[in-house]
């Protein structure tokens, strides 16, 4: 009697482990989604002025964000990106504003996102704001916002960044900029050229490379391209800077890079070569570090790039 006892208290106690490990696993993540879902709630307003919030705010995640954002949802997921509000609103006799809040995650990568695209017009809201055609994009802490009107008015433009300077000040952090951004030599910068990324579909979208993933890029790998115009150079030249997990990391990127797209330099000590285009490419591979200048106007300018920028990081 008593090793039946027995037996069936270790039956209990195994079916409760079980039970506390399966509802561990149902609880955890739902309530961190149902955090977000309240913070983001709470960030948009219900009301701006006339505009009052219309219908059901609709929510999207990682998975499902193809269902509103069709193909672009690949942008967003190669981020850190964990969720999407989209609420709209209404005022009688004016187009209807759309709100669409990204949970980017990270602060580095609501930047990233908001670095994808930085044409237009900044206008001074968040941390980093691009304003044209009737669409606001801004990025404060780890958010990322579109604002934008069914059609652009002189007064649709206003009621636009009266939204946006109401949904920054609702985040109340700040966040910081991805670590490379410090390490850029800030001769010749275009700070608005700046794109932070992890992906090699990003990259090509700035600056093609490969139709094959030749630099190792992933979700582990930080990525930086920026734009530097040159007196008497008519084009701009290019400077990736990507930070691997690890030097071996780096080294193998660094090689299968030479190989595939400058094999001439691959023996070299020099790993730099003159493309058709007359201009100068120069590869480095620094540490964790991988630096690539392209179209440079002179073996000068492409060395003097990578040059400053491991002086910088070698102060760091």
């Amino acid at each position: 009697m008593e090793k039946i006892i027995n037996k069936n208290r270790i039956f209990i106690i195994i079916i409760s482990l079980f039970i506390l490990i399966a509802f561990e696993g149902k609880t955890t993540t739902p309530s961190s989604k149902v955090d977000r879902r309240i913070e983001m709630e709470n960030i948009l307003p219900k009301k701006v002025g006339d505009y009052k919030a219309e219908g059901k705010d609709e929510i999207y995640n990682r998975n499902t964000s193809f269902q509103y954002m069709d193909g672009a949802a690949e942008l967003y997921r190669s981020y850190a990106f964990k969720l999407l509000m989209v609420r709209n609103y209404k005022k009688n006799g004016y187009p209807s504003l759309t709100v669409e809040l990204f949970d980017m995650g990270l602060p580095e990568d609501a930047y990233g996102i908001f670095s994808y695209q930085t044409e237009d017009e900044e206008v001074g809201i968040g941390q980093g704001s691009d304003y044209g055609g009737g669409l606001l994009r801004f990025w404060k802490g780890k958010y990322f916002v579109n604002v934008f009107s069914e059609k652009e008015t002189p007064e649709s433009r206003k009621d636009i960044l009266i939204f946006g300077e109401a949904i920054s000040k609702n985040i109340n952090e700040n966040g910081l900029k991805p670590k490379l951004i410090k390490f850029l030599p800030e001769d010749g910068l275009s700070e608005r050229s700046i794109r932070y990324f992890h992906l090699h579909p990003i990259l090509n979208h700035h600056y093609f490379i490969s139709h094959e993933n030749i630099l190792n890029l992933g979700k582990n790998t930080n990525a930086i391209l920026a734009d530097y115009s040159f007196p008497n150079a008519k084009n701009k030249t290019f400077l990736l800077f990507i930070q691997y997990p690890d030097e071996l990391q780096s080294k193998k990127a660094f090689n299968r890079f030479l190989k595939a797209y400058m094999p001439e330099a691959y023996s070299s000590p020099h790993k730099k070569v003159k493309t058709e285009n007359g201009k100068w490419t120069f590869a480095k591979n620094h540490k964790k570090y991988v630096l690539v200048v392209f179209d440079a106007p002179t073996q000068e300018k492409a060395e003097g790039l990578i040059v400053e920028a491991i002086k910088k990081l070698s102060r760091k």
